[in-house]
């Protein structure tokens, strides 16, 4: 839907209404809220974090919270994490700052310990610290148990931090309370074990927390923001529920030292829903927790859409709304919700690929669709000095972003598929079930394409004659992958088919299905999805050790796994198929080398990754002025990547 900028104003009445948050007001209620980038340099912020949080405001957003920053050696690691305990952190984050304020957003700190949750790499045999000796859910070490004096140097060393924020320019800071850190276990009975004054009773685990609280505010004053970052319920046995926080947090706002409540939930990761999650699932937390404070609240959680976030403000459910991966996505979606052009916001899909998935990888985030992000200054699409005659052949991800960003320059653009839609197999990965977000971007490119005037021909199979017809000054090939070909005896029996054809309904599976997952990602998993959701009896064969889908980042195959097990389908383990012999499939151990015969199967299913289709590319070589190869074409590899070299080709012709 797109509305005129005068129409957009009423409809976001609300979106766009400032907001007084302590010592500051912002814009909008437009909210990025902490996330890792890994972009720290020597613990220190970076170059890249300058591009990348002045690019959010640039996109017009209200207010940015940084990525958490450790307040003492114990919760840092130089790879990750900026170091808020030294005072070398205050220069680079004054020229930050001033970035952001030019463009008209606030900058707030998140400081933060860990405690026993450590998710990076330390050096050395420095135990973690934490309120009791309980084990870290990412590496299952357990803590020390911190003496009183620990305590209190924790205590100061969040205020410290403080006063490092306020002297950089910061507009406040925010307490990381929340996912399992250090601040919630005191305050949980899940984690805290002390029989000291810091644990027991409600009184005693909130102990911490307020003193945190305390040193803080001594530390900025009055005058400055200080906001909390917490839980609206862990769901976690043991843990604190949406009822205990609502006792909690007006005991932590009474003395007014808090400016804000930053509602989200507990540990594992499920603040990050990915796609199979229905959008803004956890407002009720937030609106559970507005009822019993005096301060803005604020909420998360899959918000991926400014009618959504308007309608959250309408209802009164929160008083700002955390878009923190749509702005990812696209920072430039508040402009663009402002002033009425809905239809060209790029929508996070909730893949989990370029962000939380990357972080699982120890690599900086970025954005499966939006590649330019942590990337700003690297990727900034400039006009083309020479204006060319660019044609894309292909329009799967990686040929739609070549072809966006090739007519963003100026080009003339030409965009030939062999198919009757745009997509490739983004299409393909759309059928299976709750996966319809992935058919998402093509909307995106479609709107851009009549934007911009790119010229799509569909159904239009390219040979070297058509070239020869068009005589391009630029050929861009992005022509995709195929199927990777089986080597097993009894591939070709006609039993025997492939994942994506049974997704795109090329081909029908029978009640007993054995779906051969070479794939190590999601083709495999999904499919399987399908067909049990069908009425198949289906056991799924990966060749990996115990690791089934491991490219997929975790919190997707947590989620897809779980659905398939509830329906009864079957995943085994460092199993391939030897043979297919009419209805019947050897399969060997690749540990034991055993055999396991499975009678009785109507479907072979084969999920077996790709193979570069890029035959077209090897016969046009020495025989175009330019010639370019992108996305699975080059090489098949992870949908970041097909659109990132989408974006890089389209970059340089």
């Amino acid at each position: 839907m797109t509305t005129t900028p005068e129409s957009s104003q009423v409809q976001f009445k609300h979106l766009f209404t400032p907001l007084k948050i302590g010592a500051f007001t912002v814009r909008n209620r437009i909210l990025s809220t902490a996330h890792l980038t890994g972009f720290a340099d020597g613990g220190l912020p970076s170059e890249r974090h300058l591009n990348y949080w002045a690019s959010k405001a640039k996109g017009g957003i209200g207010l940015i919270i940084t990525e958490d920053q450790a307040v003492h050696p114990t919760a840092a690691t130089d790879h990750f994490v900026i170091h808020a305990y030294k005072d070398a952190c205050i220069e680079p984050f004054k020229r930050i700052v001033s970035a952001v304020h030019e463009h008209g957003a606030k900058l707030v700190a998140q400081i933060w310990h860990p405690g026993s949750l450590f998710y990076g790499a330390r050096e050395g045999s420095v135990p973690l610290w934490s309120c009791s000796a309980v084990p870290g859910s990412f590496h299952a070490e357990t803590a020390h148990a911190m003496e009183l004096e620990e305590v209190k140097e924790i205590i100061q060393a969040f205020g410290d931090s403080a006063r490092r924020m306020r002297e950089a320019g910061m507009d406040g800071v925010e307490l990381m309370g929340t996912h399992g850190f250090l601040i919630e276990q005191f305050m949980s009975p899940r984690t805290n074990e002390r029989g000291d004054e810091y644990g027991g009773d409600e009184e005693n685990r909130l102990r911490f927390i307020l003193e945190v609280i305390d040193a803080v505010r001594a530390a900025v004053g009055s005058d400055f923001t200080v906001g909390l970052r917490t839980s609206g319920d862990q769901f976690q046995a043991g843990g604190l529920g949406l009822q205990d926080m609502r006792k909690i947090m007006p005991k932590l706002t009474a003395a007014g030292k808090l400016d804000y409540i930053s509602v989200t939930v507990g540990a594992g990761g499920a603040h990050i829903p990915p796609m199979y999650i229905p959008a803004a699932p956890f407002v009720y937390l937030a609106a559970g927790i507005k009822e019993v404070v005096d301060v803005p609240v604020f909420c998360v959680g899959r918000i991926t859409d400014p009618v959504v976030a308007e309608d959250i403000l309408a209802k009164n459910q929160a008083d700002m709304v955390g878009m923190t991966r749509a702005n990812l996505c696209d920072p430039e979606l508040p402009n663009k919700a402002r002033e009425g052009r809905l239809d060209e916001i790029r929508r996070c899909i909730g893949c989990n690929e370029g962000c939380w998935g990357r972080l699982y990888e120890t690599l900086p985030i970025t954005c499966a669709l939006n590649p330019s992000a942590g990337r700003e200054k690297e990727m900034e699409i400039t006009p083309a000095p020479v204006k060319k005659r660019v044609m894309v052949i292909g329009a799967g991800i990686a040929g739609m972003e070549a072809a966006r960003v090739a007519a963003l320059r100026g080009h003339s653009v030409s965009l030939y598929e062999k198919d009757e839609q745009l997509g490739g197999q983004l299409q393909i990965a759309a059928k299976a079930p709750s996966r319809q977000d992935m058919a998402e971007p093509v909307r995106y490119y479609e709107y851009q394409f009549k934007l911009l005037g790119v010229d799509v021909h569909l159904g239009c199979t390219v040979d070297e004659k058509t070239i020869e017809e068009v005589n391009p000054d630029v050929v861009i090939v992005a022509t995709g992958g195929l199927p990777a070909a089986a080597t097993f005896s009894g591939a070709d029996q006609p039993n025997v088919v492939q994942a994506r054809d049974v997704l795109m309904g090329k081909a029908q599976a029978g009640k007993k299905v054995v779906l051969f997952a070479l794939d190590r990602g999601m083709e495999g998993l999904t499919t399987a999805d399908f067909l049990s959701d069908r009425g198949c009896e289906v056991e799924v064969l990966v060749p990996w050790g115990a690791i089934v889908g491991f490219q997929v980042e975790p919190l997707t195959l947590g989620l897809v796994l779980s659905r398939l097990y509830r329906k009864g389908v079957v995943v085994t383990n460092s199993m391939r198929i030897k043979a297919v012999r009419e209805n019947t499939v050897v399969a060997t151990n690749i540990l034991s080398r055993q055999e396991r015969t499975i009678e009785e199967v109507d479907t072979v299913v084969l999920a077996l990754g790709s193979r570069a289709n890029d035959s077209l590319y090897k016969a046009l070589k020495g025989k175009v002025r330019e010639l370019y190869l992108v996305g699975q074409a080059l090489a098949p590899r992870k949908m970041l990547d097909s659109t990132l070299d989408g974006l890089r080709v389209g970059r340089m012709v």
